[in-house]
């Protein structure tokens, strides 16, 4: 008798955890995909966006420095009231991440500043961080 208690206790804690698990496999299942930033993956999609004359230019080290600080400067800016202005002149982030990049006696000139900006925001766009996500069917 003790026995037959104990496997229909376990039998429906086992349906109701069912239940749960399966409600909330559903509910996350309906959400959109949140991006996720990974250096490496930008750093090699960068690389392979940029020109050959800056690639060339570039040291990787560099370019991964320089898209760690303005990825910094995209999120700290848009929790700013400077997010904006920043928005509406892409011209004022690139004399920005310039300026970081040389206060931090990062080696680099404006062009090939404005080149890495550029495929780096490409990328974002395409995972999904500016803008809408693109799909691969």
């Amino acid at each position: 008798m003790l026995g037959l208690a104990v496997a229909v206790s376990l039998a429906i804690g086992f349906m109701v955890a069912a239940g749960f698990v399966g409600r909330e496999t559903r509910r996350l299942s309906t959400q959109p995909r949140q991006p996720v930033w990974r250096l490496e993956e930008a750093a090699l999609f960068v690389e392979g966006e940029l020109p050959f004359d800056v690639a060339a230019k570039t040291d990787p080290d560099t370019l991964r420095e320089l898209l760690r600080i303005h990825l910094n400067q995209l999120q700290f800016n848009s929790e700013s009231e400077q997010a904006d202005e920043v928005n509406d002149d892409p011209s004022a982030a690139l004399q920005n991440l310039y300026r970081y990049a040389r206060s931090k006696d990062i080696e680099i000139t404006r062009p090939t500043v404005e080149a890495i900006l550029a495929a780096h925001l490409h990328y974002l766009k395409l995972i999904g961080a500016l803008g809408t996500t693109q799909t691969s069917e």
